[in-house]
Parts: structure tokens; C-alpha cells; sequence
């Protein structure tokens, strides 16, 4: 993945885990090129069928299982390591609604931005 804001949410989370003591944690990152449009390759398509980053490959388990879109991979990890995701309750619930909210709205915020100023200039 790339260093995007999209980009390292997830390597973020994993380097917390490792910090915790999270035995299983450890991963290996594959620089996956956006640039040059390595997304789109099929070995990476056949994990995320949306061509986006971050996804994650996940072979600690008996079937390998492919994880998608960063909210989802957050997800995945925390209730996975029982780490950083209350399990019920009022407090889940308000990290479910920030989640979601980065997901859905901080893009537009920040990322929104980027797009626009670097790759999109013109106005119209």
C-alpha cells in the first residue's frame, strides 16, 4: 500500500497490536503501486475485486481470507485480537459511529481536498 491516508490506517492498527504485545500481528506489506495502476493487476484484484487499497490477505486462519475496504480490515483486526472494539454496549456503538464517520466523511474532508488541489485544478 502507499503512504495515503487510506493507505496506512490498517498498518497503523497492526503496528499498534504488535506495541500491545499481540502475538499474530506481524505482517508483510507489498508496496501495491497506484500510480502505475498495479491495483488492477489480478493477483491483487483477487483480493480486492475493487481495485482500491489497502486489502489484506489473512492466512492465519485454516482458509485464507480476503479483506476488503479499511473499515472493514479495522474491523476484522479488532475482533480478531479482541483489541481497540468494545464488544457490546454503548461504547461499541460509539466507536462503530466514528468509524463510519471517517469512512464516509473524512475522505471528503481531507482527501476530497488532495484529489482536487493536486490532481484536478481546473475549475470550471
Amino acid at each position: 500500500s502507499l503512504a495515503t491516508p487510506n493507505g496506512v490506517k490498517v498498518t497503523v492498527m497492526l503496528e499498534e497490536l504488535l506495541a500491545q504485545g499481540h502475538t499474530g500481528a506481524e505482517y508483510d506489506a507489498w508496496l501495491i503501486n497506484i500510480g502505475e495502476g498495479h491495483q488492477f493487476g489480478s493477483d491483487f484484484v483477487a483480493i480486492n475485486p475493487n481495485s482500491k487499497i489497502p486489502a489484506l490477505h489473512d492466512l492465519s486462519g485454516d482458509t485464507p481470507l480476503r479483506v476488503f475496504e479499511s473499515g472493514s480490515m479495522l474491523v476484522h483486526l479488532a475482533e480478531k485480537f479482541g483489541a481497540f472494539l468494545p464488544s457490546e454496549g454503548p461504547a461499541r456503538t460509539e466507536v462503530m459511529n466514528w468509524l463510519f464517520w471517517q469512512m464516509g466523511s473524512a475522505p471528503y474532508l481531507g482527501g476530497g481536498f488532495g484529489h482536487f488541489y493536486a490532481y484536478a485544478p481546473e475549475k470550471r
